[in-house]
């Protein structure tokens, strides 16, 4: 388990009632471990607020933590150890945190057990369906990781272990937590639509997922085919003017990239395969950068090989392009089809292909 996991669900969803839920933790440590303490900490509600903190001693080698939430959340465990006497102010024991060690991450739902070995990795014991539910969703990210090589993009393989979530838990708050890290920026539709679209209807009416709701409604509208694409005229390469419009009668991908940008040079390779595939198609690329030094905006297209037109401002995000499209992030891109109407946001690896296969006969 890693951090990623942490940050996959700690975006948290209300509840519908005042139902509470009651939860019961009991740890065990192994004779000889040196935690004196173990410190919980979890958001006691849905408004975004500082997390509340307990705390409990451990006696023999046991704590525990009893208490009522108004709805399951994902709380974070901690031992802690005894500051050591010879070395106060440096005392950073990997043991706390460290490749998660000495840290427990479950759903306060129910009783737990929280076993700690003596390498202090936690293990879990009982817990009711959101707690099912997370240990699912750990089990498909650890079995990914594994299949997983340096090309592996994170965030597609914490998107693949999230639908298989709520394709199995549409009823969980794991499911929409999960779901919440794609809807902190812009929202690709292609991508959480289909994931909202699996909720169940109580998860769909929470009041987390009806703030965000609108801006899904409005990225779906937008890559509808309905909504003209903004033109722009940006120089390339040779310092010749490109415009937008003198693509009209393809479908092409306004990719917004930058040479510093680690993910859109990891991604770059798969729109090349998307362009040798579909450029005998009527299916073209327009590279728009977000650098501000040419010498490295040019050295990265030749270093990656990059046969489209290429054109950049040096003006980051507040170039021309990138404020018309409210490019916030990158990678990104727009797919735009023949008659300059806007088709698809934010395609990458798999999804690219898939909307092109779609669009392209």
């Amino acid at each position: 388990m890693n951090r990623l996991m942490i940050w996959a669900a700690v975006c948290m969803l209300p509840v519908l009632s005042n139902a509470q839920t009651t939860y019961h933790i009991e740890g065990q440590l192994p004779t000889g471990h040196q935690a004196v303490k173990a410190v919980m900490s979890y958001p006691p509600d849905d408004k975004g607020g500082e997390y509340k903190s307990d705390t409990a001693l451990i006696t023999n080698g046991q704590f525990g933590f009893s208490g009522k939430i108004g709805r399951p959340q994902l709380a974070e465990l901690n031992l802690i150890m005894p500051r050591s006497k010879a070395k106060p102010d440096r005392q950073k024991s990997s043991d706390e945190g460290g490749n998660m060690k000495n840290v427990g991450l479950f759903y306060l739902d129910g009783d737990i057990n929280v076993t700690f070995d003596r390498e202090g990795m936690a293990s879990y014991a009982g817990g009711g369906n959101e707690q099912k539910a997370w240990q699912y969703y750990g089990s498909e990210v650890s079995k990914r990781s594994k299949a997983a090589d340096e090309n592996t993009d994170g965030i597609a393989l914490v998107a693949d272990a999230a639908r298989d979530v709520i394709r199995n838990y549409p009823d969980s708050y794991v499911s929409v937590d999960l779901l919440d890290i794609f809807t902190q920026a812009a929202i690709n539709p292609d991508l959480v639509g289909p994931m909202y679209d699996g909720l169940s209807k109580r998860m769909q009416q929470s009041e987390k997922v009806l703030k965000w709701k609108p801006k899904l409604d409005k990225a779906r509208d937008l890559v509808s085919g309905n909504v003209e694409a903004p033109d722009f005229t940006i120089n390339d390469t040779q310092g010749k003017p490109v415009s937008l419009s003198a693509y009209r009668g393809n479908y092409v991908l306004v990719d917004f990239w930058a040479s510093w940008c680690v993910p859109c040079r990891q991604e770059n390779p798969n729109v090349l395969a998307a362009y040798e595939k579909y450029k005998d198609k009527g299916f073209k690329v327009l590279g728009i950068s977000l650098d501000t030094d040419r010498k490295l905006w040019l050295k990265a297209i030749k270093e990656d090989k990059l046969p489209w037109r290429q054109v950049c401002d040096f003006k980051a995000d507040q170039g021309k392009a990138a404020k018309a499209y409210e490019i916030s992030s990158i990678p990104s891109n727009v797919l735009i089809d023949p008659n300059g109407k806007i088709v698809g946001k934010d395609l990458r690896g798999g999804e690219l292909h898939d909307r092109l296969a779609a669009l392209i006969k």
